[in-house]
């Protein structure tokens, strides 16, 4: 955009002159003429927009831009901890146990459904009372 503003002349009622003098602080702008700027600026993104049914300020749009990617870095370090602690998990219960490839198809299978079935939310006391339990050598 040319940063070189033409003088221009338009006519507007009395009232519209009066919503923009009366708005300026809300819109955090200096003058009528900036007023009218950001107002068109902001009426084009919905022009180009309105064909989706959808209409998002840039203003609006950023901040959700920005509010996802704070909150996928978020969860990208939370995984890898996440991660670096099941890793050194199953390394200390590999070193102390040996299970059979069956036995760990099996217990997959299991971990599988269980997962599922709980929407990713898992009980420790459940695992322990099925793993005490005659039936965990299904």
């Amino acid at each position: 955009m040319n940063n070189t503003r033409i003088k221009t002349g338009t006519m507007m009622f009395p009232e519209i002159i009066k919503l923009c003098d009366e708005n300026l602080e809300l819109a955090n702008t200096k003058s009528r003429n900036d007023f009218i700027e950001e107002a068109i600026k902001f009426y084009v993104s919905y022009l180009n927009t309105k064909h989706n049914n959808l209409f998002i300020s840039e203003s609006i749009e950023s901040v959700l831009q920005n509010s996802i990617q704070i909150t996928e870095d978020r969860l990208s370090k939370l995984l890898f901890k996440l991660s670096v602690e099941m890793s050194m998990m199953m390394n200390i219960i590999g070193a102390n146990f040996e299970l059979d490839e069956d036995t760990l198809k099996k217990l997959r299978i299991k971990c599988i459904k269980d997962v599922k079935i709980s929407v990713g939310s898992i009980n420790f006391e459940n695992i322990v009372k099925y793993q005490n339990s005659e039936d965990s050598d299904d």
